[in-house]
């Protein structure tokens, strides 16, 4: 299978994380001692465990924190934490240099660290991406709309089973996703992408199940397997490394699936990338820093706000004409507040009776 990096800003995170020994580090186009510029903005980032060159999450992040730093002549520290444990240690690090106009946490692994230190530093700002937390004054948490992530791309895997302009469709019209965890967060996705294919494909079957783990990809390829064995021809997933094992299982079934990585790709088989911009997360919080708007708080951004989409970057996949105007049509639907969509599994049965395609 083959794999890529977003850009070459990534590339150029890759080599540093391959020059740079982990640990805390700083980067920033005008400050190369990571001191803090004179009236300028600095900003700290803490990585999951699994650092930079993950062709995922991480990569994303570090892409948007270069994009912040050129954007509003910002420096940025950034750590890399070989374990869960190191967390609380290197967001306390963070918060006693005094240093930094915000902290950002990017992993719902780093929540709990989070709380602990923001108690101990309520002087302090911090950014919670991805994750909501509520309750504190100097959190403010900035995350994607779950629904609205996959919703386009169920859209076009219920068109896609059904046309034969896909050569990898079937006569069934069974589409499938994997649900990483019984959490709202996942059921959410999870809604997002039935409802959209059902939107424009009402008599669509959909099967379902829960990984259990966002770290099983071998447990993920059975249950997609079994997904394409029962005549689904489309399976999605958002559900971390686990995810990759429903690439190895498309594979080997030779249909098509849908992941959530611009870098894990499968040319030939991804119908599509159900896409959340992780970096322009990062950039709107260093705006409102910018801007003075800063708030604790939340942040949801959706579709509206051209957070999330579907994306075909890379892929060899041609989507007809017809079928982009057709999504495209959906998009302005939901941006203009016409389209409204579920956000759990237990509201699609009546949102889908309720709601269905008409141009």
């Amino acid at each position: 299978m083959k794999k890529r990096i977003l850009s070459l800003t990534l590339l150029a995170c890759l080599i540093v994380s391959l020059l740079v020994a982990c640990g805390q580090k700083n980067s920033g186009s005008d400050n190369e001692t990571g001191n803090k510029n004179e009236d300028g903005i600095k900003f700290a980032v803490l990585f999951g465990a699994g650092g930079l060159g993950d062709n995922g999450y991480n990569d994303e992040v570090y892409m948007g924190a270069e994009m912040a730093a050129e954007q509003f002549g910002a420096t940025f520290d950034y750590a890399e934490p070989k374990d869960v444990a190191e967390f609380e240690t290197q967001l306390r690090a963070f918060a006693d240099s005094g240093e930094y106009d915000v902290i950002i946490a990017i992993s719902t692994e780093q929540v709990d660290a989070l709380k602990m230190v923001a108690e101990d530093y309520p002087e302090q700002r911090f950014c919670m991406l991805d994750t909501i937390v509520e309750g504190y004054d100097n959190i403010h948490s900035i995350s994607a709309a779950y629904p609205d992530q996959h919703f386009l791309s169920g859209v076009l895997a219920g068109i896609a089973t059904q046309d034969e302009r896909f050569p990898l469709s079937n006569p069934e019209n069974i589409l499938g996703f994997t649900i990483a965890m019984d959490t709202p967060t996942s059921r959410g996705q999870a809604a997002g992408f039935i409802a959209g294919a059902k939107y424009i494909n009402p008599d669509v079957e959909i099967l379902t199940n829960f990984i259990g783990s966002y770290k099983d990809p071998a447990t993920a390829k059975e249950l997609a397997l079994m997904m394409y064995e029962r005549g689904a021809d489309i399976v999605s997933a958002n559900a971390g490394s686990s995810t990759q094992g429903v690439f190895y299982a498309a594979e080997e079934k030779n249909r098509y699936v849908i992941g959530t990585s611009l870098a894990m790709i499968d040319p030939d088989r991804s119908l599509a990338i159900s896409l959340k911009k992780v970096w322009l997360f990062v950039v709107q919080e260093i705006e409102s820093i910018h801007n003075g708007t800063w708030e604790p708080g939340s942040t949801v951004l959706g579709i509206p706000e051209g957070v999330c989409n579907y994306d075909t970057t890379g892929l060899n996949i041609q989507i007809p004409d017809d079928v982009v105007a057709i999504l495209d049509d959906i998009r302005t639907k939901i941006a203009n507040g016409e389209l409204t969509l579920p956000t759990d599994l237990d509201q699609i049965d009546e949102w889908a009776s309720q709601n269905q395609y008409h141009r």
